[in-house]
C-alpha cells in the first residue's frame, strides 16, 4: 500500500525541517573555523555534485548541465532566483555566526509570512485567513523569542 502524495509531501517537509535543524547546529560549529563564503562554497559544491549525479542518472546528458535555456522558463527569473538563494544563504550563515544557530533559526523560521505575502504580490495567489493568521503568529512568536533576554 502506498501513501497518498500529500502524505509523502508532509513527510518530506517534516524531514526537511529536521535536517535544517541539524544543519544549522553543524554550520554553527563549522563557522567557528570557516568563513561564511568557504562554507557556502562547500554547500554549493555538494549540491552541484548531487544534482549533477541525479540529472545524469535520469538519463540527461552531462552537457545539459551547462544549458542556459529551457522551454517555458524565463532566464531572468532563473538569474533572480540564483541571486536570491546566494543572498539568503550568506544571510543565514552570517546570522548563525553572529547569533548562534538557535536564535538565527527562530527568526529565520518566520519566512512563511513572507512566502504568503510574496506569493500574493507576485502571483496574486490568495492568502487564506489561516495562512495569514498562522504566519503572523509565527512572526510574533519568533520576535518574542529573539527579543526576550537570554538567560
Amino acid at each position: 500500500m502506498s501513501l497518498p502524495l500529500p502524505s509523502v509531501g508532509y513527510a518530506l517537509a517534516f524531514a526537511a525541517a529536521v535536517l535544517w535543524g541539524l544543519l544549522y547546529v553543524l554550520d554553527e560549529k563549522l563557522l567557528t573555523g570557516l568563513s561564511i563564503y568557504r562554507l557556502y562554497f562547500l554547500h554549493s559544491v555538494a549540491g552541484a555534485i548531487v544534482a549533477g549525479l541525479v540529472i545524469v542518472a535520469r538519463g540527461e546528458s552531462p552537457a545539459s548541465l551547462l544549458q542556459l535555456s529551457w522551454p517555458g522558463v524565463s532566464l531572468p527569473l532563473v538569474f533572480a532566483t540564483m541571486a536570491v538563494v546566494v543572498l539568503a544563504c550568506l544571510s543565514i550563515f552570517s546570522s548563525i555566526q553572529l547569533l548562534g544557530a538557535s536564535r538565527a533559526a527562530v527568526l529565520e523560521i518566520s519566512y512563511p509570512l513572507f512566502v504568503a505575502l510574496f506569493a500574493w504580490g507576485f502571483s496574486r495567489q490568495p492568502i487564506g485567513w489561516p495562512v495569514l493568521v498562522g504566519g503572523v503568529f509565527i512572526f510574533i512568536g519568533s520576535a518574542i523569542i529573539v527579543i526576550a533576554p537570554s538567560r
